[in-house]
């Protein structure tokens, strides 16, 4: 099936999802909160079930556009099999609540020709609503199809962002467990590629890999902990580029450079990536606060 671009521009949706505090603690630790039984428990201690008091991980927000009926919905011709997310930019409005029902519109921004080898990269664009109408978040998000290059669209734009060529002002290392995708997935990414051992052995891959936007919330907690620690609600912009899969198991290092009152760059990257020279799992990040 070709890529069609019939549908640039259009709005889908409602997408809606219920949640409670229940969803928003899995949501955490599918990005390795409490992963030594006392680490960043504000996201998964509710204290009363009867009237839950959590700190909520900002990176909430990606799943409401981010999930598997979102990208069902918007076909667009591409070959499911080879998608990969590309990155993604969470704008936040105001925090979570305990529990709701969220409706998110999701607009087909663009669709963009990599070249044939390199894939067709897609814009989508989700907005979130809770149920009395407040716009709690914005999320703007890339797929890359890698076997639907050379149809012959438009060029995808640049994107930069610049990280400083210097030291780290402050770095956060923490080894990912086997098991953080199988439970990040429970957020409504089904991919095989998470779980699917005979998919991934076809890719190259020794195993199923990592969510890109668990690494995000992985990545997320450092941030929040180095900068801003015990107050996620602060947080307003949360961009990033996914440039490498993970191997659950890897020892992960958030860098972080500031070059604002109020705003860092990360990377994640190997813990030993300074002897390697191995490429980074997510660069290119801008966090920002208020």
């Amino acid at each position: 099936m070709a890529i069609s671009t019939d549908i640039v521009g259009k709005e889908f949706g409602p997408f809606i999802r219920s949640y409670t505090f229940k969803d928003l603690e899995i949501c955490a630790l599918g990005c390795n909160a409490g992963y030594d039984g006392k680490t960043d428990l504000e996201y998964i201690n509710e204290k009363d079930a009867t009237n839950p008091a959590l700190k909520v991980l900002p990176i909430f927000g990606v799943p409401l556009t981010v999930n598997e009926e979102m990208t069902r919905t918007l076909d667009y011709g591409y070959d499911y099999s080879g998608s990969l997310h590309y990155g993604f930019e969470i704008r936040l409005h105001v925090p979570f609540k305990m529990e709701d029902t969220i409706k998110t519109f999701v607009t087909q921004d663009a669709l963009f020709d990599r070249g044939e080898g390199r894939g067709c990269l897609s814009k989508q664009t989700g907005r979130s609503y809770s149920s009395d109408g407040t716009h709690i978040c914005t999320v703007e998000t890339w797929d890359v199809c890698i076997y639907d290059g050379g149809w012959g669209g438009p060029k995808p734009p640049r994107d930069i962002v610049e990280i400083p060529d210097r030291a780290p002002d402050k770095e956060v290392t923490e080894t990912m467990p086997y098991n953080m995708p199988l439970i990040y997935r429970l957020m409504g990414d089904w991919h095989h590629q998470h779980i699917d051992w005979s998919y991934t052995e076809q890719t190259g891959l020794e195993r199923p890999i990592a969510h890109g936007v668990s690494l995000g919330g992985f990545t997320m907690r450092h941030i929040i902990s180095s900068w801003f620690p015990g107050e996620p609600e602060r947080m307003k912009r949360f961009k990033t580029r996914i440039t490498s899969p993970v191997i659950p198991g890897q020892t992960l290092t958030t860098r972080m450079w500031q070059v604002g009152e109020k705003e860092i760059r990360f990377q994640l990257v190997d813990s030993n990536a300074n002897e390697t020279g191995a490429k980074p799992h997510l660069n290119y990040g801008i966090c920002e606060w208020d």
